[in-house]
């Protein structure tokens, strides 16, 4: 496999860890760090499956995010066809800490449709957190934020984040 030269980072926000995902946020990036696209797409968290505990977490830890969509599916629906989109151009699947929620997502996606997509899911799944174990660093460490980057647990926010720490790493890495 060549060199990735486009980068389709993305995060999750779910009603617990192992709930459904109810917003998911991307940024697509070249290997110079230039944002080519965003996205967020999101449906009310109680239009998601999760436990009492999870949704007590989103309440407490996660502003109110607009929703685009009426249910988890349709997000899902609207999140695969940009990341198939930018796969067709050679990006490649990139999450900060995949498991578990963004593992869940993925999965749920395959799972909506899973005649057509069973072999179209993201292999490999590049993972941040090993790209920063490898590199020697705290893969849980709480990292800075650019203005950009605010509010946490916005899926956009984190996955701008995350991008930009990928770059980092990967500029250091080259």
């Amino acid at each position: 496999m060549p060199q990735p030269t486009l980068f389709f980072v993305f995060d999750v926000e779910s009603v617990g860890l192992h709930g459904e995902g109810f917003a998911v946020g991307f940024i697509v990036q070249d290997a110079d760090g230039n944002e080519l696209e965003t996205g967020r797409f999101a449906c009310h968290p109680n239009a998601a499956r999760g436990s009492k505990e999870g949704a007590e977490w989103v309440a407490s830890n996660i502003r109110t995010i607009e929703p685009t969509h009426t249910a988890p599916w349709l997000v899902r629906a609207a999140f695969w066809r940009r990341w198939r989109e930018w796969q067709g151009k050679g990006a490649v699947l990139v999450a900060d800490c995949a498991w578990p929620v963004e593992a869940r997502f993925l999965m749920q996606c395959v799972d909506d449709s899973p005649i057509e997509r069973e072999w179209q899911g993201p292999y490999p799944l590049h993972d941040l957190a090993s790209i920063t174990l490898a590199r020697r660093g705290d893969p849980l460490a709480k990292n800075e934020r650019a203005p950009i980057e605010l509010p946490e647990h916005d899926p956009l926010c984190d996955a701008r984040q995350s991008a930009r720490l990928l770059h980092s790493a990967l500029q250091v890495a080259m």
